[in-house]
């Protein structure tokens, strides 16, 4: 009678699986641990936050990997908050912002700075900390987000060789794809005047500037972009100290900041 009172149930596999999709909305709807506890007398990232997030993510990892010696990140005002709090617990004094991260808040205050940054003041410090808190940025590198806005273009040279089609699950193309659009996703959010994507052998060039768009709305126009131009794929040699010799050249009279992928 036993068994003849389970086995059905067993074998209602549809069953199984409401009841499994039932359970994991019950664990992704549980409400979120502290960001921060004191071990050992130091304040870290709490492990089982972890376990939170990367259930919010459907069992993806989170990309930060916890340790015992792994220190919080703060990405966003809402995580300094929470730190704080955190801290106030243990009856210790509260954290200060650097001075550096007070003054690059205080800057994007400033309408001219967020209008260029496609924002109003009132939401850019918000918005730019929720981008940084999805990759787990550090809030202090804010600063050096903001500087990056003295240079007429920001220039990336992608390789596009065939040695580029290699690579499992991911190609190295691919990956190259993705890390490109995760930068241009974080630069939509900061002022900045041009970006310039430009490769070791075919001819495309891909030219990205605000024009007065909000960061989704740039995003949209430079995924679009940046996916025409990845759907050939890569072939040819590496010519990588003649690409960079050509874009000294051309470049002279130009402040640019490049990256290589």
């Amino acid at each position: 009678r036993f068994f003849k009172g389970i086995i059905p149930c067993f074998g209602n596999s549809s069953v199984l699986i409401r009841l499994n999709q039932r359970r994991d909305k019950r664990q992704q709807n549980m409400t979120a641990p502290k960001k921060y506890v004191k071990i050992n007398g130091v304040m870290k990232l709490n492990p089982e936050f972890k376990k939170w997030r990367e259930a919010q993510l459907g069992g993806k990892p989170a990309s930060t990997v916890i340790t015992v010696e792994a220190l919080p990140i703060v990405s966003s005002m809402e995580d300094y908050k929470q730190l704080n709090e955190a801290v106030v617990v243990y009856a210790e004094p509260e954290i200060p912002l650097a001075e550096s991260t007070n003054a690059t808040i205080e800057m994007m205050q400033e309408p001219e700075i967020s209008i260029n940054a496609g924002m109003t003041a009132d939401t850019m410090v918000d918005e730019l900390g929720s981008i940084m808190n999805k990759y787990e940025v550090p809030m202090g590198l804010m600063n050096k987000l903001m500087m990056l806005s003295e240079f007429q273009v920001l220039e990336f040279m992608i390789d596009d060789s065939g040695s580029m089609s290699v690579g499992k699950p991911q190609s190295r193309w691919e990956e190259a794809q993705g890390r490109l659009k995760e930068i241009i996703e974080v630069l939509a959010y900061v002022p900045f005047n041009q970006v310039e994507v430009i490769f070791l052998n075919r001819r495309n060039r891909i030219s990205l500037q605000r024009q007065g768009r909000d960061p989704k709305s740039f995003i949209t126009d430079a995924y679009r972009k940046i996916d025409a131009v990845f759907s050939k794929p890569p072939l040819g040699t590496t010519p990588v100290l003649e690409s960079l010799q050509d874009s000294f050249t051309r470049n002279q009279e130009i402040n640019i900041a490049r990256w290589f992928f």
